[in-house]
């Protein structure tokens, strides 16, 4: 025994100066086919030890090969399947059988060991936890607490999840209205997409992809630990026909480092980012010119990027405060969220806790301000959240303090990770990083629409500017919006509006029931080019003001827009007939498009009564799947529902973004079911089971 262990003392210094010095994968893949078992186990766990995961799973397929009942390296390929890619679905059977034999003296290092490590009971409950499985994830957490030793480093992470499942339980109970869907692969890949950050009109998408570069240049600075290629930011605009384009990625990224998206300002003229090539990870920002964002620069703001681990920052709108994370002495958590004022020379003050209504004992990241620089979301992976990091919302009281977070619930939140939540202005359309059953990678985008977290008590200037005869803004363009509030506090008396240059749109956030005054200015030629005044309703949650500035740029000079005021005819009410539409789907699909086929016939039918005078339509929705068992969708139940949510939330989204149709389209799920015959292993009898497989629309 003495021998054993310092011989794996031995080959464990020696293996850690091999790794230290960049062992490559072909190397890893020769040791699976030529080492012994013994070997195999030894290496494999000074890999897992040293970080490198991705290589140590390479090895554990090969000990799963040899042995593919050993409790012992099922153990192993589960924790690395979470560990490396949350694959939580395909590490429980693994885990499944790892828990069938655990032993509290579990040796690594040795080929005789088959069993399993008590920790696998935690790893199991994990996956269980991530599947919505929530009475089987407390059966092996409390399973893991009576069988681990006292002093296990898991146990106070396994109190947090309990609280977490607790929290699941009375969330899932009352589960509240959304519509979630996945971006699809317009913007997400099989590469990880996270971090999104949306222009306040909906119009742009800036996120961070792991995907490679197409012309091989980041293959050489692939992550050797899990595999992963560097982080990169991408931004998508959305098309005419409410598509996304294909993403582009922005001028300054390298090859190999990472860059992250961490928030846009209004105009669209400065992003701000995370870079950690310090070691540590800070906030940088580039500026948007020369029609162009430029190389990235540290944030110049001291007292924001320290020593320690800053992650994410926004600032206001009115650039009164400045939103950040760090994991600094001195917090009520692991990470904390902090803000700094603005005073009125410009100078910023120091970085304050948000407090304990905001900060938990765990982390708090991705704060997001909304337009009505009021409402404060954040994300939390305390016993707050469901599971992983949760959505969370406060608000800042006219007496200056936030208010207590609140959870966003159940769909919104999964049990899984949910962070980096953005909103378009009026707060109903948002978008965050999930781990979702129909997701496309490691982590994917999702936006979703809601009824119930909108602004309130908040306008919007929203505008445009405009060249007089249709082409191009020119490239010198340099308008800037003075926005003058004729009756409000000494402090709040004027704000700079600058449109974005890449179209001329502008908007900031206003204060109902106040008087302004928009003064229009040629900086090129410091020229006041006209103005105009309005004044807020009192009495209204959410409102917009839109002025739309045509300008001759060859003459400087302000041009009045036609008057586009047109008659309309009276219309004819006339009786509707309801309208139907079905759709049978191949095995394990779940999507269709609004944009194409007999869908986009349906929705053509459905707005054609309304241009004819049909004043509300609802749109019925039923969904199958059938009994032809689906690894993809962990059950036929799963995969029925998501059919109707997709279908639902398609429909919703086509509707509620087009004004003309607006308020005008219910669409309800009556029923998401499984039917059809028994499945007895003939998947292939498409005939058999292809008429169970389907979505179906009614209208009434």
């Amino acid at each position: 025994m003495l021998y054993k262990n310092l011989f794996a003392f031995a080959l464990f210094t020696l293996f850690s100066v091999f790794a230290q010095s960049q062992i490559t994968e072909p190397e890893v893949r020769q040791m699976a086919t030529s080492d012994d078992e013994q070997q195999l186990i030894v290496q494999s766990s000074n890999l897992m030890q040293e970080g490198f995961l991705y290589y140590s799973e390479i090895l554990t397929d090969r000990l799963i090969e040899l042995n593919s009942e050993s409790p012992n390296y099922n153990y192993r390929k589960g924790f690395l399947m979470i560990t490396i890619r949350k694959d939580y679905i395909g590490a429980i059977p693994f885990l499944e059988k790892a828990i069938t034999d655990t032993d509290p003296n579990y040796d690594m290092y040795s080929a005789k060991e088959k069993s399993a490590a008590i920790d696998a009971h935690f790893h199991l409950a994990n996956a269980y936890h991530l599947n919505e499985e929530i009475d089987k994830s407390i059966e092996q957490y409390n399973a893991f607490k009576s069988l681990s030793k006292s002093k296990s480093e898991l146990l106070p992470v396994v109190e947090v999840r309990l609280g977490q499942l607790e929290e699941a339980k009375r969330q899932m109970a009352e589960p509240v209205n959304v519509y979630l869907k996945n971006m699809g692969p317009a913007v997400n890949s099989e590469f990880p997409e996270y971090s999104p950050v949306i222009s306040f009109d909906g119009s742009a998408l800036y996120y961070t992809s792991r995907r490679p570069w197409a012309n091989g240049e980041t293959d050489e600075f692939r992550d050797p630990m899990i595999n992963q290629y560097p982080e990169d930011v991408y931004v998508s605009y959305m098309d005419f026909d409410s598509t996304w384009m294909e993403p582009v990625r922005l001028e300054f990224c390298h090859p190999r480092r990472n860059e992250a998206t961490v928030a846009v300002s209004l105009d669209e003229r400065k992003l701000y980012l995370y870079e950690d090539s310090t070691g540590n990870g800070d906030i940088y920002f580039t500026d948007f010119y020369q029609n162009m964002f430029q190389e990235i620069e540290e944030l110049p703001i001291d007292k924001v990027n320290t020593k320690y681990w800053e992650t994410h920052a926004m600032m206001a709108h009115d650039k009164s405060m400045l939103f950040f994370v760090s994991d600094r002495p001195g917090g009520l958590g692991k990470r904390d969220l902090y803000y700094m004022l603005r005073d009125e020379k410009g100078n910023w003050g120091d970085p304050i806790n948000l407090g304990p209504e905001i900060n938990g004992p765990e982390d708090d990241d991705a704060p997001f301000i909304a337009i009505d620089n009021r409402t404060l979301y954040f994300a939390t992976n305390d016993s707050r959240s469901i599971g992983g990091f949760d959505i969370m919302k406060t608000e800042l009281g006219k007496d200056g303090t936030w208010s207590k977070a609140v959870n966003l619930g159940y769909p919104f939140n999964s049990t899984n990770d949910d962070i980096f939540y953005t909103t378009t202005t009026d707060g109903r359309r948002g978008y965050m990083t999930s781990y979702r059953l129909d997701g496309h990678g490691e982590k994917d985008i999702y936006e979703i629409h809601n009824d119930y977290l909108g602004v309130k008590e908040v306008a919007i200037l929203r505008g445009i500017v405009k060249t007089h005869d249709g082409s191009p803004l020119p490239e010198d363009f340099a308008i800037n919006v003075k926005l003058v509030c004729l009756d409000c506090d000494e402090n709040d008396i004027s704000a700079q509006v600058f449109p974005r240059l890449r179209d001329g749109v502008f908007m900031t956030g206003l204060d109902p029931c106040r008087s302004y005054r928009l003064e229009y200015m040629d900086l090129n030629r410091d020229k006041m080019l006209g103005g105009d005044e309005f004044t807020t309703l009192c009495d209204t949650n959410y409102q917009e003001i839109y002025r739309e500035i045509v300008i001759d740029f060859t003459k400087g000079e302000l041009v009045t827009p036609p008057d586009t005021t047109i008659e309309l005819p009276p219309v004819d009410i006339v009786e509707f007939d309801n309208l139907e539409f079905m759709h049978y789907f191949a095995y394990n699909k779940n999507k269709l498009t609004t944009k194409r086929g007999d869908l986009k016939k349906f929705v053509k039918e459905v707005e054609d009564q309304l241009d004819e005078g049909r004043e509300k339509i609802t749109i019925n929705v039923y969904s199958s799947a059938s009994h032809v068992p689906t690894q993809t969708y962990g059950t036929n139940e799963n995969l029925a529902k998501i059919r109707a949510e997709n279908m639902k939330y398609d429909l919703v989204a086509h509707f509620e973004d087009n004004d003309k149709y607006k308020g005008k389209v219910t669409v309800v799920i009556v029923t998401s079911e499984v039917q059809g015959p028994e499945y007895e292993r003939d998947s292939g009898n498409q005939e058999k089971y292809f008429p169970y497989q389907y979505v179906g629309l009614k209208t009434e």
